[in-house]
C-alpha cells in the first residue's frame, strides 16, 4: 500500500474514533436520539364504504398531511357504529370516532342499557353532517304507513347498533307499531337494500346521509316507496330526544322512489366527531385548526359533507367539547 492510501485510511479511522469519543455526530457529548415516531391514533367509523368511513378518511388525510411528524390517524371499521365508537374511546382502545348526537348524550347521561354508567371521558371534537331517517319498502310489499310494518319483514340495522335501538325503542313506539308483530331482521343499510332488491325482505328503517348510495341503488333496481312517519309520531320522537332535528326527505333526493309528495319531514340527528378527553389540548387545537382551514377538502369527498361548517361546528354535539376544540372555536367566535 502506498503512502497516499495509508494516509487516507488513517484519516478515516481518526474521524470514526473522534465521532465515537464525542458520543455522536452532534459533537455535544450526549447521545443522539433517533427522530421521534408520530403518535399513532385510530378513528372508529362504521362500514368500509359508508359516510362515517369517508368522513374519517378525509379528516385523517388532512391531519396526517399537516401534522404527520407529530400524529398519524388511521380510520378503522366499527360494526356497532356510534355505540361501538364511544365504548372504544371510553375504554382507551381508540382515541377518535364518529357518533350520532343522541348516542353521545345516551352515553353522557347513562340513559340506555348500552351505557349503564355515565361516560365522561369522551368529548366532542366537532359537529359534522346529519343523518335522516330512511323508512323505505318495496312497492310489492303494500306498505304505505308505519302501521303497515306489522306482519312484514323489516330490517332495522345491525344488532346492537344505534339504528336498531332507535327503531325498537323510539320510532316504532312513537308510530304506534306493535313490534311483536314485526319480523325483525338485523341488517345494515347496504345489506338491507340488497335484501329488498332480491325480494328477501319487505322494508328497511335506518339513518343515513341524504342521497345515500345504497338507497339510491335500491330505487334503481326495484320499485320502492318512501314510508312517511306522521307528524304526531315525529313530535313524540322529539319529545323523547330533544336533540333530534327535523329534516325533509325531498322527492329530488330520490328520483326513482315513489313518494307521493314533494317532500316529507323526517327525524334527523347530527353526527359528531368525538375524541378521548385525555388527548392533549394543544394537539386537538392544532388538529381542529388544520381540519377547518382545509374544510373544502372534506366537502369534496361527499356531497352531504357540504353541510359541515365552522359556524355550526360547536353546536348540537350533545356532550361537552374537548378543551382544545373549544379554544379554537372560541378564537373563531363560533363557540
Amino acid at each position: 500500500m502506498n503512502m497516499k492510501k495509508v494516509l487516507v485510511v488513517v484519516l478515516a479511522l481518526c474521524m470514526v474514533f473522534t465521532m465515537a469519543a464525542c458520543g455522536g455526530s452532534n459533537g455535544g457529548g450526549g447521545s443522539t436520539e433517533p427522530p421521534a415516531e408520530p403518535q399513532q391514533l385510530t378513528m372508529g367509523t362504521m362500514g368500509a364504504t359508508g359516510g362515517y368511513m369517508m368522513l374519517g378518511t378525509a379528516i385523517a388525510s388532512i391531519v396526517n398531511e399537516n401534522m404527520g411528524d407529530l400524529v398519524y390517524i388511521t380510520p378503522v371499521q366499527e360494526s356497532l357504529g356510534s355505540v361501538g365508537n364511544i365504548k372504544a374511546i371510553a375504554s382507551g382502545e381508540r382515541e377518535l370516532g364518529i357518533a350520532s348526537s343522541n348516542v353521545c348524550l345516551d352515553a353522557y347521561e347513562a340513559r340506555t342499557p348500552d351505557f349503564p354508567e355515565p361516560v365522561t371521558n369522551v368529548s366532542a371534537w366537532f359537529t359534522a353532517h346529519y343523518g335522516i331517517t330512511y323508512s323505505v319498502a318495496s312497492q310489492a310489499s303494500g306498505i304505505q304507513t308505519w302501521k303497515d310494518f306489522e306482519g312484514k319483514t323489516v330490517a332495522i340495522g345491525s344488532f346492537g347498533s344505534n339504528d336498531a335501538y332507535l327503531a325498537e325503542n323510539i320510532f316504532f313506539p312513537a308510530a304506534g307499531v306493535d313490534i311483536s308483530k314485526v319480523k325483525i331482521e338485523y341488517l345494515g343499510m347496504s345489506d338491507a337494500c340488497t335484501a329488498i332488491a332480491d325480494g328477501q325482505i319487505d322494508a328497511y328503517i335506518g339513518t343515513g346521509a341524504p342521497k345515500v348510495s345504497a338507497v339510491l341503488s335500491l330505487t334503481e333496481s326495484r320499485e320502492t316507496v318512501f314510508v312517511p312517519m306522521d307528524q304526531a309520531a315525529i313530535d313524540a320522537c322529539l319529545d323523547k330526544y330533544p336533540e333530534f332535528i327535523i329534516k325533509n326527505m325531498e322527492q329530488s333526493d330520490m328520483p326513482a322512489m315513489i313518494m307521493g309528495a314533494e317532500s316529507y319531514p323526517t327525524v334527523a340527528m347530527k353526527h359528531v366527531v368525538i375524541v378521548s378527553s385525555d388527548m392533549d389540548e394543544d394537539l386537538v387545537y392544532n388538529m381542529t385548526k388544520y381540519v377547518f382551514e382545509n374544510l373544502d377538502k372534506v366537502r369534496e369527498v361527499k356531497a352531504e359533507f357540504a353541510v359541515i361548517t365552522l359556524e355550526e361546528a360547536a353546536q348540537g354535539t350533545g356532550i361537552p367539547l374537548h378543551p382544545g376544540a373549544l379554544k379554537y372555536f372560541q378564537e373563531q367566535g363560533v363557540a
